[in-house]
């Protein structure tokens, strides 16, 4: 399901609810494995009009489908400092929320100002960082049923080419650590099967 808007994501839980229904709420999909079984519930995809970015000032509030990557660029067209750091992270917006996702030393937690999210009773909230208990790649978001709405990302006046230039850096130290044109290996076949679909 592919909600457009407040309204309809609203009308989505309460429905799933009302139903009994198991729902679960998908991003990028980054990171994501999927049993050939399916899914039992329902998929709600926040994509279409979730995925935007925008500058106001020092603050960039981003919606919950947008990709992290495009964010950090969004930063840099404005030589705004401090998320450099999220440029190569493959996910969305409100992933990274739900995860705290950082690298290289920082982390959602220390950009993020404040964060609109649903409950499972379709009410919209505001809730400041140390509200969301952001965490080690964690945060109280999956344990309380919020879906992530919205970001707003406090960050600092920088200059263009030194954040052009961090970025850059911590983009080749990605590839080097995960060298993608390399195939994985296929699992020993002595591994039992329950074992590898528990790992998965």
């Amino acid at each position: 399901v592919c909600p457009g808007n407040e309204e309809e994501l609203g009308k989505v839980i309460c429905l799933c609810r009302e139903h009994g229904i198991s729902w679960r709420v998908l991003g990028n999909g980054s990171n994501l494995l999927v049993s050939d079984r399916g899914i039992k519930g329902v998929v709600i995809a926040m994509e279409g009009n979730w995925c935007y970015a925008g500058a106001e000032g020092s603050v960039i509030r981003a919606g919950a489908g947008e990709l992290l990557g495009r964010v950090a660029r969004v930063a840099l067209d404005h030589c705004l400092t401090g998320m450099e750091f999220a440029a190569g992270i493959p996910g969305s917006v409100g992933g990274a929320l739900v995860m705290n996702a950082g690298a290289y030393g920082s982390e959602i937690k220390n950009i993020l100002k404040s964060a609109r999210v649903m409950t499972n009773e379709g009410e919209v909230l505001e809730l400041s960082v140390d509200e969301l208990e952001l965490g080690y790649r964690t945060s109280c978001i999956p344990g309380r049923g919020y879906t992530v709405l919205e970001a707003s990302f406090q960050l600092e006046p920088g200059d263009g080419a030194a954040i052009e230039a961090r970025m850059k850096e911590l983009a080749a130290r990605r590839r080097g650590n995960s060298p993608w044109n390399i195939p994985a290996q296929a699992a020993p076949s002595n591994v039992p099967r329950d074992i590898l679909q528990a790992s998965s």
